[in-house]
C-alpha cells in the first residue's frame, strides 16, 4: 500500500516538473519571437555606399602633343672618293675621324709622277698638232697660188685658141697647128681642175688638223685635271668620319676614303603614323610647319632643342607605314647634336579650345565617364575622346562644372550611391617624392668608403655600386643615412 502511495506521489511530482519545464521553455521562445518581430518591424535594410574621389570638369585650352622618336642626320654629307688611280703619297694631319676641317684644308695626295708624264706627253702632242695645223694652212695658201697660176694659164691658152681658130677660118694656119692649140687649152683646163682639187684637199687638211688639235687639247686638259686631282682638299667646312687612308695604300678609281659632314646642316627624321600625320595636315592635305621639340637622354628638359617641320618624305620606306617627316633644329644649340643621335620628339599641334582635361583613370569602356548627381548617385555619360596625352585625355561633349569620378573601379556603375572625397590635386594626380642628394666632405667621403670596403657582409657587386655612388659629387641622402646608421653615427 505504501508502495502505491509513494509511486503516485512520484508521478505527480514528475508531472508537475514536466509542466513547469514546458511552461518555462514556451515562455522563453515566445519572448524571443516577440523580440524578433519587434526588431524586424523597426529595422530597415541599409544601402551600401562606395567612397570615390571626384573632381570638377573645367573648361580649358590645351596644346596636344604627338610623341615620336627620331634620328639626327646631316642633309649636307659628302663621300670622299679617290678621283684617280694610284698610291697614296701623303695623308694630311687633319685627315682623321672626328677632325674638324675648314674649306680648302689639305686631306691627302696620290703619287703624281705618272700623271706629270702624261701631262708632258699631252703637251708635246698639242705642239705637234699645232705644227700640223700650221703646215696645213701653208699648203692651203700655196694651193691657192697654184690655182691662180692655173687660172691665168687657162686664160692665156683660151686667148691663143681663139686667135688660132680665127686664123684657121681665114686659112692662114693649118689644121695641125689648130689642133695643137686646142690640145693646149684642154691640158690647161685639166691642170685647173687638179689645182682646185689640191685646194680642196689642203682646206680639208686644215679642218683635220684643227680637229686633231682640239682632241689633243682635250687630252691635255684631262691630263692637267688628273694631275690636279692627285691632291684632295676639303670642299667645305665640316667634320670627317669613316676615314680609311694610309700612306702607301694602292687605291682604285672612285674608292671611298671617308665622309665629310656639315655640323651646321642638321635635321631630325622621325616617323608618324597615318593618324598622326592627318593631325599635322590641313583640309587641302598640305602639312603645317608645326613647332617641334627634341630631347636626348643626356640632356635635361630645360636644354631641349626646338625646330619646325620642314618637309615630308616623298614615298613610304620599304617595310614601314605612315610618313617620314623632316624637321629643322635650332641653330643656337645645334652644335651639341651629331648625326646618328636618337632623340625623343614632341610635335605641338594647334591649340584645342572648349575642351576638358581628365585623368586617364576616369575613362571607362566605350568612352564613358561617371558623374555624381545631387543625390550622390552615379550617372554614366558618353564622351568624345580627342587625344590621349600620357596620363590624361582631352575630351569634348562633356557637361562642364559637373563632378566626375577620377578613378573608375569595377563596383561602380549607374545608380550606385557614393561617398564623395574631393580631389585636392584635380587632374594632376599625386606627385612622386623627390630624391634628395647631399654633398659630402672629403674626410666623410673617405670614412664612408673605408667602412663599405671593410665590411665583409656586403656582396661585391653591391659594394662596387655603393663606392661608385659615394664618389659622386652629390650623393643620395638615403644611401648616406643608411650607412651612417649602420656605422652607429
Amino acid at each position: 500500500m505504501n508502495f502505491f502511495k509513494r509511486a503516485s506521489i512520484f508521478f505527480v511530482l514528475f508531472g508537475l516538473i514536466l509542466i513547469f519545464i514546458g511552461y518555462t521553455v514556451t515562455s522563453f521562445t515566445s519572448s524571443l519571437s516577440e523580440k524578433d518581430r519587434r526588431y524586424s518591424k523597426n529595422r530597415k535594410g541599409a544601402e551600401r555606399e562606395y567612397t570615390v574621389f571626384t573632381d570638377q570638369i573645367t573648361r580649358t585650352e590645351e596644346v596636344p602633343i604627338i610623341y615620336s622618336y627620331g634620328e639626327v642626320k646631316s642633309w649636307r654629307t659628302l663621300e670622299i672618293r679617290a678621283p684617280v688611280v694610284g698610291k697614296i703619297a701623303e695623308v694630311g694631319k687633319l685627315f682623321r675621324d672626328g677632325s674638324m676641317v675648314v674649306e680648302g684644308d689639305f686631306l691627302f695626295s696620290i703619287e703624281d709622277t705618272e700623271y706629270k708624264d702624261n701631262l708632258s706627253i699631252a703637251k708635246t702632242e698639242v705642239r705637234d698638232a699645232k705644227s700640223d695645223l700650221a703646215n696645213a694652212k701653208t699648203l692651203f695658201e700655196l694651193s691657192k697660188l697654184d690655182l691662180k697660176a692655173a687660172e691665168k694659164e687657162k686664160e692665156i691658152r683660151l686667148a691663143s685658141f681663139k686667135r688660132q681658130e680665127k686664123l684657121k677660118s681665114n686659112g692662114v694656119i693649118s689644121e695641125t697647128i689648130f689642133e695643137q692649140s686646142s690640145l693646149s687649152l684642154t691640158n690647161a683646163e685639166k691642170l685647173l681642175i687638179t689645182k682646185k682639187n689640191s685646194l680642196v684637199q689642203a682646206e680639208n687638211k686644215i679642218f683635220k688638223a684643227e680637229v686633231l688639235l682640239e682632241r689633243k687639247m682635250v687630252a691635255y686638259d684631262l691630263a692637267n685635271r688628273q694631275l690636279a686631282d692627285t691632291e684632295f682638299f676639303a670642299p667645305f667646312t665640316g667634320v670627317l668620319d669613316q676615314v680609311n687612308a694610309v700612306t702607301g695604300r694602292q687605291i682604285s678609281t672612285n674608292e671611298r676614303l671617308g665622309t665629310i659632314l656639315d655640323p651646321k646642316a642638321l635635321e631630325v627624321v622621325f616617323p608618324l603614323s597615318d593618324i598622326q600625320y592627318g593631325r599635322i595636315t590641313d583640309n587641302e592635305g598640305n602639312f603645317k610647319k608645326l613647332k617641334v621639340e627634341y630631347l636626348t637622354g643626356r640632356l635635361e628638359k630645360k636644354n631641349a632643342y626646338s625646330g619646325a617641320i620642314e618637309r615630308v618624305g616623298g614615298r613610304v620606306n620599304m617595310g614601314n607605314t605612315g610618313r617620314q617627316v623632316f624637321a629643322s633644329i635650332s641653330a643656337s644649340k645645334g652644335s651639341f647634336l651629331k648625326p646618328g643621335d636618337f632623340v625623343n620628339v614632341k610635335v605641338f599641334e594647334p591649340k584645342l579650345k572648349d575642351i576638358a582635361k581628365l585623368p586617364l583613370g576616369s575613362l571607362g569602356s566605350n568612352n564613358t565617364i561617371l558623374l555624381v548627381n545631387d543625390d550622390l548617385r552615379l550617372e554614366k555619360i558618353k564622351i568624345d575622346v580627342l587625344r590621349f596625352q600620357e596620363n590624361h585625355i582631352l575630351v569634348s561633349s562633356v557637361p562642364f562644372d559637373r563632378k566626375f569620378v577620377t578613378k573608375w573601379s569595377p563596383q561602380l556603375d549607374t545608380g550606385v550611391k557614393v561617398k564623395v572625397i574631393e580631389s585636392s590635386n584635380g587632374a594632376e594626380g599625386v606627385k612622386p617624392a623627390e630624391k634628395k642628394s647631399i654633398k659630402l666632405t672629403e674626410e666623410e667621403r673617405k670614412k664612408l668608403i673605408n667602412a663599405v670596403e671593410k665590411n665583409k657582409w656586403i656582396p661585391k657587386d653591391v659594394k662596387k655600386r655603393l663606392v661608385k655612388q659615394l664618389n659622386l659629387e652629390l650623393v643620395p641622402k638615403k644611401v648616406v643615412d643608411r650607412l651612417r646608421k649602420r656605422m652607429g653615427g
